[in-house]
């Protein structure tokens, strides 16, 4: 015979304690945040020095404006007179210019607030209202990641497609494709819808073998094109060299690891992370190591592109057709999925961004600063963060712009195709 036992207490009076210390969720660092400096505008006879920085802050003195225009002087190119009998009269050269178009307009998010009442205490234990400021301030950063990758990509961020400036969206002018020749490539042109044939043919050229992938080859590659035939600006390492960040895709970053066909095999020519210096990997979040003058950092946020429709040619000998859809990581980790759009089949292209000095220019003369709105009286108020920003690629160009006017000296979309998984 057994005693008798308790009955289970009605679920009802179940006592239940909640911790009301809120958990929140990680977040990668961001490249961009540790490499940026301030890039005075001057409206001196002098121009301004350009930092030693991917991103940069622009810090206009006409802040009333609604957009900058920041000027580039050519330098000289034309031939020499030459001999005794040479004539230099008619034969000056001009000076040559071209600008770039720096815009902002309004950015804004704001979450929802009780200030009274019972269903308002039912929440207070939590604290949900003072976690608005740091719930806030990790959503900005997320969103000002998106914006920096599409402007990469896209040459400005999203609210600049809205108004006043309703900008046309378009695509970088360089562009680098693993598993392509470099005479391969595709070129720009300033009309984007050829400008987009030229890209999705270049991709579907490059298929989705393990070339495309990406090798140790192309990475030299790409660096000998950044310098030599996209001059882009290089910036300069702490140890007197010159070179570039390359942002790899976390899955393209696995795939270089990869200890029998990756960064591994280069030998001494591969600087692994543990060899740089503890304040030089503080400023690079995410490092892997260099190749040459390439400093390698995993972006897990990184963008994808869906690459759609066939390319033929075109009466006038043009490219047509073909559709390019790139697709960003949003803010937080929405239960639909609708936080992480990004295109994860094995077609997929991963993108990284190969940056040197002014990858990127942000102009922010209304700065963050909280707003407040309230309903029955007082009861219900929402506050929120207000700005007005803009960030773009700074394309220098003419005011007619043509095929080859474009000048972007400062990075290259680099894309890779999905690798392949080595073992299950």
């Amino acid at each position: 015979m057994t005693i008798a036992r308790p009955a289970t207490l009605d679920a009802e009076l179940q006592i239940e304690m909640f911790l009301t210390d809120l958990q929140q969720e990680a977040l990668p660092e961001e490249i961009f945040d540790k490499l940026g400096a301030n890039y005075i505008y001057s409206n001196g006879e002098d121009a301004p020095e350009l930092p030693n920085a991917i991103y940069l802050k622009l810090d206009s003195k006409v802040e009333e404006a609604r957009s900058v225009k920041v000027p580039m002087i050519k330098e000289l190119s034309e031939d020499p007179t030459l001999g005794s009998n040479g004539n230099q009269v008619g034969a000056e050269e001009d000076w040559l210019t071209k600008f770039f178009q720096m815009q902002y307009t309004d950015v804004s998010h704001a979450t929802t607030n009780q200030k009274y009442g019972i269903l308002g205490r039912d929440k207070a234990p939590y604290q949900i209202f003072e976690y608005r400021k740091i719930g806030l301030g990790k959503y900005f950063k997320q969103y000002f990641g998106k914006m920096r990758r599409q402007a990469l990509i896209e040459r400005h961020a999203e609210n600049l497609d809205e108004a006043p400036h309703f900008l046309a969206d378009g695509w970088s002018p360089n562009w680098f494709i693993a598993g392509l020749a470099g005479t391969a490539q595709p070129s720009y042109e300033v009309d984007v819808t050829n400008h987009t044939a030229r890209i999705v043919q270049a991709l579907q050229s490059a298929g989705t073998g393990q070339n495309a992938a990406g090798t140790v080859v192309f990475l030299q590659r790409l660096e000998e094109y950044a310098r030599t035939d996209a001059f882009i600006n290089p910036l300069d390492f702490e140890d007197g060299t010159t070179g570039y960040v390359l942002t790899l895709p976390s899955p393209t970053a696995r795939w270089y690891k990869n200890p029998t066909n990756g960064l591994p095999t280069l030998g001494a020519e591969f600087t692994g992370v543990s060899d740089f210096a503890p304040d030089v990997k503080l400023n690079y979040p995410g490092l892997l190591g260099q190749v040459g003058g390439l400093r390698l950092v995993e972006d897990p946020r990184y963008a994808t592109l869906t690459v759609g429709g066939s390319v033929s040619t075109s009466a006038g000998g043009g490219l047509t057709g073909g559709t390019l859809t790139p697709q960003y990581y949003g803010m937080g980790r929405a239960d639909d999925g609708s936080s992480d759009p990004r295109d994860k089949t094995a077609t997929a292209r991963l993108v990284g961004h190969l940056m040197g000095k002014a990858a990127l220019m942000e102009w922010m003369p209304e700065g963050f600063h909280w707003e407040w709105e309230y309903e029955q009286y007082d009861k219900f108020f929402g506050s929120g963060v207000f700005m007005g920003v803009g960030i773009k690629q700074p394309i220098y160009d003419i005011a007619t712009p043509t095929d080859d006017s474009a000048q972007q000296d400062s990075s290259v979309v680099v894309v890779f195709a999905r690798p392949p998984a080595t073992s299950l």
